[in-house]
């Protein structure tokens, strides 16, 4: 039995996550091969590569990893792989609300803390992926869509056989 063709909305997730599995993949090997760059400064071009920033690099890149992954997995079968893109919606709204706080907290400071506008870039970017990505993945769902449709249900299973009564010698009543 083969599927039906993909829908349009199936096609454009499918799309996306390829695009995004690129990007997030790009991303892995900047964080991998320049560490430096990822706590650049205004100031200067590039941060030292102390214990901290090799923390964050080693975490960064398995983090740019397998969301490259769980992308090319949904690139490859949007309909049958979109749940793959779950953990990306939970570490982009993850991230997203991070920053937020850590903005709240620099705005209470009166912007004093160092690398605002660094997590003001990371709120932007990864709320505007997460929007994107959401709306892609609801609108690919099918069966998902606010409608006053009825909902698809199972099939009615045929009545059980009536039960065998086993005896054990003697006379069958």
């Amino acid at each position: 039995m083969s599927l039906p063709e993909l829908s349009r909305e199936e096609v454009r997730l499918g799309r996306f996550a390829a695009f995004c599995s690129a990007a997030y993949a790009l991303a892995a090997v900047v964080f991998a091969v320049f560490p430096g760059w990822t706590f650049a400064t205004l100031g200067r071009a590039t941060a030292a590569l102390t214990a901290e920033v090799r923390f964050w690099q080693v975490l960064g890149v398995g983090m740019m990893v397998t969301v490259s992954v769980a992308c090319a997995l949904v690139a490859h079968s949007p309909r049958e792989r979109r749940v793959a893109l779950v953990p990306v919606l939970a570490g982009k709204l993850t991230s997203s609300a991070m920053a937020l706080l850590v903005l709240a907290a620099s705005a209470a400071d009166g912007w004093t803390r160092p690398g605002y506008r660094a997590v003001l870039v990371v709120l932007a970017a990864d709320f505007s992926l997460f929007a994107v990505s959401a709306w892609l993945y609801h609108s690919a769902a099918p069966g998902v869509h606010l409608s006053t449709a009825p909902t698809q249900s199972a099939p009615e299973l045929p009545a059980p056989p009536p039960p065998v009564r086993l005896t054990a010698g003697g006379k069958q009543p």
